[in-house]
């Protein structure tokens, strides 16, 4: 009867401790004042999940003529494993004018994932792993206008804005719960074009502003750039760059460097596309995207060429 009741007590306590909150979160640093969970939450994109400050997309420098419908299944994993997760993204792109000004609308519409309490101590979330979770994420608004058409001896300029609103839950760090934008120059130049084959090359240049919760540095901000290499043969697309941005203080992993590769397949209404991404710096995650392209042309038409 002893030893069962040993036994007992002991398997009580064991879960218990297991179930229990982790010693570590003693050492956590709190960014502001207040009861809040988040408060130990550092607003950067090394200590945060994959989408929260996402790297912008290299454009090709040209507004075009085409809506775009855009639904894909991002599956996201953190470099040493301890964090996983599925996002569903949604896009949709309407040119007010063609080839002159568009809307678009990016929302990561849910995020299915989990991250054990080694990471949730790195990223300093201090309620314990609760398995599998879903959340709801940001919402990203972008307005395109054209400069300049590419031209035989020049590239195609496109200034594009874009706004972060704060729709993305904080809680368990897949979000920010504070605002972002970012505004930069889209450059686009086909440098070969010899039969089917096409080569061109594609960048950006501009800043990147997010708000943070720390009384020294409220706004964190600095240089976006990207650079990518476009190779087309036939309906075959693939896509080759990398891209970053930089914060001005160097102040929680907020200089993250990003490789990205697109292979798509275009086709007169539906394009099929996969991607791969990874960090190089600050930036801890690695994902694979599927989805597809549903880009009707856009009635709006400037009345001159």
């Amino acid at each position: 009867m002893i030893k069962k009741t040993i036994l007992l007590l002991t398997l009580v306590l064991g879960w218990n401790g297991l179930r229990a909150q982790r010693e570590s979160t003693n050492d956590f640093v709190p960014y502001y004042p207040g009861a809040d969970n988040k408060q130990y939450l550092l607003i950067a994109p090394g200590t945060l999940g994959p989408n929260a400050l996402p790297i912008p997309a290299i454009l090709d420098g040209e507004v075009g003529t085409d809506n775009l419908f855009r639904i894909a299944s991002d599956s996201y994993f953190r470099d040493g494993g301890g964090d996983s997760g599925h996002s569903l993204m949604l896009n949709f792109r309407f040119p007010v004018v063609q080839n002159f000004m568009a809307f678009e609308l990016q929302w990561n519409l849910l995020e299915y994932f989990h991250t054990t309490n080694e990471v949730r101590d790195i990223m300093q979330l201090f309620k314990d792993d609760p398995g599998w979770s879903l959340n709801r994420g940001d919402l990203i608004l972008n307005t395109y206008i054209q400069l300049l058409r590419e031209r035989s001896y020049w590239p195609a300029f496109m200034v594009v804005n874009a706004l972060k609103t704060t729709t993305g839950s904080i809680q368990d760090g897949r979000a920010t719960d504070l605002p972002a934008h970012w505004h930069y120059m889209s450059m686009g130049k086909q440098l070969v074009n010899f039969g089917q084959f096409q080569f061109r090359l594609n960048a950006m240049a501009g800043f990147y502003v997010w708000q943070t919760n720390q009384f020294d540095l409220e706004q964190n901000e600095g240089f976006l750039w990207g650079l990518e290499s476009q190779f087309n043969y036939r309906k075959l697309e693939l896509g080759v760059g990398a891209s970053g941005y930089n914060g001005w203080k160097w102040y929680g992993e907020d200089r993250p460097i990003q490789l990205k590769g697109r292979l798509i397949i275009n086709n007169p209404i539906v394009n099929y596309f996969v991607e791969y991404k990874t960090g190089l710096q600050d930036y801890y995650y690695s994902s694979f995207s599927v989805g597809f392209n549903w880009h009707p042309r856009s009635p709006f038409k400037l009345d001159r060429p």
